[in-house]
């Protein structure tokens, strides 16, 4: 017999093309060439026959299981048992070939993740005008000009915790955050306590600050906004529920929740807020931002750079002549 380093089913697959499809060649002399009996290849063409028609029943089958009526929900795995019991002998595919089968044809279930609403414009509080998207729309020339504030969710494994987050405009330093356990004012007002520690911490005069953020019932309420006050910072909120009138705040909590690994539910409350910690430590002070030329945030905001990345040591490699390299 003819070896060929082509599986079988290829070889097949081409005496169908050739002889059946193209209809130029006729089969027996390809099947000679390609090693393969002439009953062999009518036998694979009857199984794939018998394949195609049993993967049409299959997906039939598993539309019905999914039925609004029946298990609409239905995983993969009760849909390849009932498969199994339905078809009996009949049913001759593998448990990944079926998978690919389900997902060839739009079968695989999305995990939805539920996900909280952090803003409630639904409050009777003042709204205050925007101060940022104005014609032409304001830019921060200097740190302590304009800081954002927005509020996100992140998985724990309890439930929620929401996260908020102060971002100096011009440097892109995240200088106040709270990660708290519910959608009250506490959150906000610790991040923003913080914040304006951290810029007095860095000797930044914010005598002109603008602090944007959307309508939510935190950032509007009487003790938030008498915080604002208090230090004459002046007010601007969205007017609209557009996330792009807050476009900042909401590209920094996209980074910080995928660019670390807190985000996936498999923490407890505490442990995640030390980690988000962490993920904030090393943004504002490791993280090269491409809108900052590739500086970091801590080297916009204080003019220099103390990148923890740039502090480790290499270990000692031997070279080949038993001399070591540093």
């Amino acid at each position: 017999t003819l070896r060929h380093p082509h599986p079988k089913k290829i070889r097949c697959q081409v005496i169908t093309a050739l002889a059946v499809e193209v209809q130029i060649y006729k089969i027996a002399p390809l099947c000679r060439l390609l090693g393969i009996s002439r009953w062999g290849y009518y036998k694979h063409d009857e199984k794939e026959d018998e394949e195609a028609i049993l993967i049409t029943s299959v997906v039939l089958y598993c539309n019905y299981i999914r039925a609004p009526d029946n298990l609409p929900k239905s995983g993969c795995r009760e849909l390849l048992d009932l498969c199994k019991q339905y078809f009996g002998v009949k049913f001759t595919l593998g448990r990944d070939r079926f998978y690919d089968v389900l997902r060839a044809n739009g079968l695989m279930l999305r995990k939805k993740r539920y996900r909280p609403r952090t803003t409630d414009s639904n409050h009777n509080n003042r709204i205050w005008p925007d101060l940022l998207n104005t014609t032409p729309k304001l830019v921060a020339k200097r740190a302590g000009v304009l800081v954002v504030a927005d509020i996100t969710y992140v998985y724990c494994n309890e439930g929620f915790g929401y996260l908020s987050l102060l971002t100096d405009a011009y440097s892109r330093y995240i200088v106040g955050w709270c990660f708290h356990e519910t959608l009250e004012t506490d959150g906000p007002i610790q991040a923003l306590d913080m914040a304006i520690k951290r810029y007095a911490t860095f000797g930044i005069d914010i005598s002109e600050l603008i602090h944007h953020s959307d309508r939510g019932v935190q950032y509007t309420s009487q003790q938030y906004v008498e915080m604002l006050l208090a230090i004459d910072v002046q007010i601007s909120m969205t007017q609209t529920g557009d996330p792009l009138h807050n476009a900042l705040a909401e590209r920094m909590n996209n980074t910080v929740k995928n660019s670390w690994l807190f985000n996936n539910g498999e923490l407890d409350f505490i442990t995640c807020g030390g980690s988000i910690g962490n993920a904030i430590y090393m943004y504002n002070t490791a993280r090269p931002h491409q809108a900052l030329g590739m500086k970091t945030p801590y080297e916009m905001m204080t003019g220099y750079t103390d990148n923890p990345l740039l502090k480790y040591e290499l270990p000692q490699v031997e070279k080949n002549d038993n001399k070591t390299i540093k």
